[in-house]
């Protein structure tokens, strides 16, 4: 065989490979499953106005999720609005409503009109959307360490996590100063490295993840049972 004929059997094989090589690495359209939910949730409280009467709130929580096919959290976020009777004059800034037009205003507050509902209503903002300082603590942070600490987990191993590490009386995670006897009684079936993930949990967030200040908890479920399909176009 000719040395001429051989190097053609070569270039030959070689653009074959490469062909080869081109179709098995060429990137691939791949399917996610996104979900949006949310859970509202009543509550007496903050406290009491300076009168002595009783303020309200209702906490919606909205959650945003991505998950593959075996069903794990590719990435979750999370935003909360939390909406107070007109009474509240503590938290400058923070949503309230007066009431439906017509109608006698909350204790000491005037009696709604269309215009003050509308005005009201256009001017809430989410807890993300009036910032850290406007709300008075570090809340995006918080909520980043949670939807960090989910990524990778399914919904029921994020519930059985729940279960185990948050205090049964009001959903935060679990510490080891901790004076409530359940809350000391429940940490001490924690094992050791439990414990010491945990303390990475609450070195960064402490906020409830299902009370009656909003259910994360439910919110994502919820996202989970509203996936939907997604195809990610390869670039």
């Amino acid at each position: 065989m000719s040395k001429l004929k051989v190097v053609s059997m070569v270039v030959a094989l070689v653009l074959v490979a490469v062909l080869i090589t081109g179709f098995i690495t060429q990137p691939k359209d791949f399917t996610v499953y996104n979900g949006q939910a949310q859970t509202s949730i009543f509550r007496v409280g903050p406290g009491k106005d300076a009168n002595g009467g009783q303020i309200y709130s209702i906490s919606t929580v909205m959650a945003d999720a991505t998950f593959d096919k075996e069903g794990r959290i590719i990435s979750v976020h999370y935003d909360v609005l939390e909406v107070l009777s007109p009474n509240d004059a503590e938290h400058e800034g923070v949503p309230v409503f007066s009431g439906w037009p017509g109608q006698a205003g909350y204790l000491t507050a005037p009696g709604s009109t269309n215009e003050l509902a509308a005005e009201e209503v256009s001017q809430w903002r989410t807890k993300l959307e009036r910032g850290d300082e406007a709300y008075g603590m570090n809340i995006s942070e918080q909520y980043a360490v949670y939807e960090e600490l989910f990524k990778g987990k399914t919904v029921a191993e994020v519930e059985q996590w729940f279960a185990r590490n948050t205090s049964d009386k009001n959903g935060r995670p679990l510490k080891a100063e901790s004076t409530d006897p359940g809350d000391q009684a429940k940490y001490a079936q924690l094992t050791d490295a439990e414990k010491e993930a945990l303390a990475d949990v609450t070195s960064g967030a402490s906020v409830s993840l299902k009370d009656s200040h909003g259910d994360f908890i439910g919110a994502l479920k919820k996202a989970y049972d509203n996936r939907i399909e997604v195809k990610v176009p390869a670039k």
